[in-house]
């Protein structure tokens, strides 16, 4: 990255937005939140996460394909990554749950309330499977290559999310001391939301610091909050006009957050996160399950408040607007009032605990929760909320659309990718024995595994050959196509891939199945419509 390039702007709209300056319309960025405002933009649509779990899944036709069962959502931002939607036999799915991203649906027309998906079955069957024992899986800190889920949303989550990567080589360092001002939560079009703290020091000068990507910061115990007393040690960011300052650790009374190593590379960027003496997954880490968060305890600056009691979600952009709560009456002194409290005051660490940065007084000047959401989309209900709790308003993104539903980033094996590309003309061969086994074989240079087959071809003596499937994401959801002993009937060509040659099946036959993987102009079953 060029930090020169990109950097003064965003720590420009840092200062002046945290200020409570105006900034000009020309240096306002479409994803950054709005400081000088707490009115709520007009196209937003609150809806409540039971509304949300309730919608149906429909495909270009309006045939109903699947019904939404959970939503996977970024920890810090609160931004909806997947649905998680349940599929019926229609699609020969046999009732599987998938994980899709959320960026893939879109609202049917005509009010209808129901998410369209255009997707075939086959595309459906690309995508990992979601069951409870998966997504606990996800948890543990050791590589389970068994599990689909965990590989995909590690692909996904593997990110650039370092604003400063490159540019902190001989950074000055220095150490910051005083009191939490303010805790902001920066939209970057790039690298993800971004903590930025303004602490301001003994003597009486303001200090501003970008700590790391929220859903890291706000997962923590020590995540930040207003009026903490934190001690910060951090690196200067050079030629930079605003003395932005970047945290490599933050320490607060007896918690303490690593930021950064010694050769200033993020702590995040590793694949497991270590907090409060326990180790998790990144991908754990980084998403939330929906359906946790009614129910849970928060915690309010150190005080039981009371529980979650619904998640409102604006439906457009599929980022929480607010949290409902269901207070205690030991704290609140106040019964079955249900307030609200906006999203960029809480943070859900990895433990799963709520913690609100907000006081007593704000939570009891929080207009109640509406019975009906929609309330929220007119009027000053919302924008209550945010003055209550003196923070502005989100300025709302819709997610750009996925127009082509695409289980990995992985070009290599797409139909034009370096794996296909390489396929030699006039190579085809039609191989034929019993398997001997079944197995992944890895690449180098971030090609993804492939699923391969190894044949015993007839014959005395014959030699045995190695033949690839498929990427092994797409060869964990299809049906297993043979087992060891097995006859076989692989039409494979030869192909290249890092300087090795290898045969990759364009059909096989075992049993009394035949699977065509690639089409006569070798497009690839992974990638067809």
């Amino acid at each position: 990255m060029n930090y020169r390039k990109s950097t003064p702007v965003l720590t420009a709209l840092i200062v002046a937005l945290t200020a409570g300056l105006a900034v000009s319309a020309n240096a306002q960025t479409p994803d950054m939140p709005s400081r000088t405002s707490t009115a709520v933009p007009t196209t937003v649509d609150f809806r409540s996460f039971k509304w949300l779990s309730d919608r149906k899944v429909v495909n270009d036709n309006s045939e109903d394909i699947a019904n939404v069962s959970d939503l996977i959502l970024d920890r810090g931002s609160g931004r909806i990554e997947y649905l998680v939607i349940k599929t019926g036999t229609t699609l020969g799915m046999g009732g599987r749950a998938i994980a899709i991203p959320y960026a893939s649906f879109r609202w049917e027309l005509g009010g209808k309330d129901r998410f369209v998906l255009a997707a075939t079955p086959e595309q459906l069957k690309q995508f990992p499977e979601y069951t409870p024992e998966s997504w606990k899986a996800m948890k543990d800190s050791i590589p389970n290559d068994k599990n689909v889920l965990r590989q995909r949303m590690a692909t996904d989550a593997a990110t650039p999310n370092d604003p400063y990567s490159g540019n902190l080589d001989g950074a000055a360092k220095s150490r910051v001391s005083g009191e939490i001002k303010s805790v902001d939560r920066v939209r970057t079009s790039t690298f993800g939301e971004q903590v930025v703290i303004t602490v301001l020091t003994a003597d009486n000068s303001t200090k501003k610091v970008a700590l790391g990507p929220s859903w890291y910061i706000n997962g923590a115990p020590a995540a930040p909050m207003r009026g903490d007393k934190v001690v910060v040690d951090t690196l200067a960011l050079p030629r930079d006009p605003d003395q932005l300052l970047v945290g490599t650790h933050l320490r607060t009374g007896e918690r303490e957050l690593h930021l950064r190593n010694t050769d200033a590379s993020p702590a995040w960027a590793l694949k497991t996160v270590e907090s409060a003496g326990y180790t998790y997954s990144t991908p754990y880490s980084r998403y939330l399950l929906l359906s946790s968060l009614p129910g849970t305890k928060i915690d309010c600056r150190g005080s039981d408040c009371g529980k979650v009691q619904d998640v409102i979600i604006d439906r457009n952009s599929g980022e929480i607007g607010f949290l409902s709560i269901d207070p205690n009456q030991n704290f609140l002194g106040i019964g079955d009032t249900k307030r609200m409290i906006p999203w960029s005051v809480a943070t859900v660490a990895f433990d799963g605990t709520v913690h609100i940065d907000a006081s007593k007084e704000m939570v009891l000047a929080s207009p109640e929760t509406p019975a009906d959401t929609t309330t929220l989309n007119t009027g000053t209900h919302a924008e209550g909320v945010y003055k209550a709790f003196d923070v502005p308003a989100p300025r709302f993104k819709i997610p750009k659309p996925l127009t082509v539903v695409t289980p990995t980033k992985d070009n290599a094996w797409c139909a034009k990718g370096t794996i296909l590309g390489a396929i030699e003309p006039d190579s085809m061969k039609t191989l034929e024995g019993k398997v001997i086994n079944v197995s992944d074989v890895k690449f180098e240079k971030g090609v993804q595994s492939a699923r391969a087959v190894k044949v015993q071809l007839v014959g005395d003596g014959s030699p045995e050959e190695l033949v690839l499937l498929g990427p092994a994401w797409y060869m964990d959801n299809q049906k297993p196509l043979c087992q060891n002993g097995d006859t076989i009937k692989v039409t494979a060509s030869r192909t290249t891939i890092d300087g090795q040659r290898y045969w990759i099946a364009k059909s096989i036959q075992c049993k009394d199945t035949r699977v065509v993987l690639l089409d006569g102009n070798d497009v690839p079953a992974w990638t067809q419509p």
